[in-house]
């Protein structure tokens, strides 16, 4: 009860408040892009880079955590498919965006402030792994996908994909820059880790404010039952797969919470993206994101205490 009351509910209450001001007429749509701007570009990036910079990079990169994580994702996705073929799948490109519903976290806007809140600076790590990861194995999906479509314009797009993720990106560059300063052991002049330091902290709170803002004017759209399909697959089956994954490899407690609560993450943003990219399924994948990050109060308020104790 005492998690729920200092974490989980002020979590979800700094998203409320950025949905009641933009209902309200408060805060407009251009605020809710700018606080959004603010957050990929200005403040996550320096809290990414300096929960890795200051770690060794045998303690960034673990594998055991990224298989663990990856099998629930690869389990959950198989699973999902066994439930939709009334789904009317049309392609390799349609299964793989139904596959993402289904399965790619919010890691970034919930994952990084939740686990901030959680276990401090350290949390930041397994965050960073799995966005790291998961993105490039995604994309690796995707281009497969769209090759075996065969489509000149999927290949192009993903190329256009790739470029705006791993070049122009800040939320990748910064924890590679991170890892890159923590293997040559360099050191970051006191100015700019001064200026970092004042930065980083914004990321959490900010997020989740905005993250409040951008889902007003969601709506559950679409066929219901798909929608509820992908919401069980994404809050309840992914976590007790990748729970039961982690308790047969015998991971250390805080990765093995860790690749839990990572898969309990609601569905994230750039699943709708991705969607919208390749026009497949965009209203399945904005109704579920918004079904998800609801009912994610109720899963995450159970889970986390759990969450808590396990690590100790």
């Amino acid at each position: 009860m005492q998690l729920l009351l200092e974490t989980v509910i002020p979590v979800f209450a700094l998203m409320a408040l950025g949905w009641s001001c933009r209902k309200s007429g408060l805060l407009d749509a251009g605020a809710a892009k700018a606080l959004n701007q603010y957050v990929f570009y200005i403040a996550i990036p320096p809290l990414l880079f300096t929960s890795t910079a200051r770690v060794a990079i045998a303690d960034i990169i673990n594998w055991p955590f990224l298989a663990a994580y990856f099998a629930g994702t690869a389990a959950v996705i198989v699973i999902a498919f066994l439930g939709t073929r009334w789904m009317k799948i049309s392609g390799p490109l349609d299964s793989a965006v139904v596959g993402l519903i289904g399965s790619w976290g919010n890691t970034v806007y919930m994952g990084i402030p939740l686990f901030y809140f959680l276990f401090g600076d350290k949390g930041t790590l397994p965050v960073v792994i799995v966005t790291l990861t998961t993105n490039m194995v995604m994309i690796f999906v995707l281009a497969l996908c769209a090759n075996m479509d065969g489509g000149g314009q999927e290949r192009r797009s993903i190329f256009g994909l790739f470029k705006s993720i791993f070049l122009t990106n800040p939320v990748m560059l910064a924890p590679v820059l991170g890892m890159l300063v923590s293997h040559y052991s360099l050191t970051v002049p006191v100015p700019i880790d001064n200026l970092l330091n004042m930065i980083a902290p914004s990321a959490a709170p900010v997020a989740l404010f905005a993250m409040g803002l951008s889902l007003y004017g969601l709506s559950l759209k679409g066929n219901m039952l798909q929608l509820s399909w992908m919401t069980v697959m994404k809050l309840l089956v992914q976590p007790l797969v990748t729970w039961g994954i982690v308790l047969v490899m015998g991971l250390d407690p805080f990765w093995a919470a860790s690749a839990v609560l990572l898969a309990a993450l609601p569905a994230g943003s750039m699943v709708y993206v991705l969607a919208q990219q390749y026009e497949k399924r965009v209203e399945l994948a904005s109704s579920t994101i918004l079904s998800t990050t609801v009912l994610s109060l109720i899963t995450l308020a159970l889970l986390l205490p759990l969450i808590k104790s396990w690590v100790g």
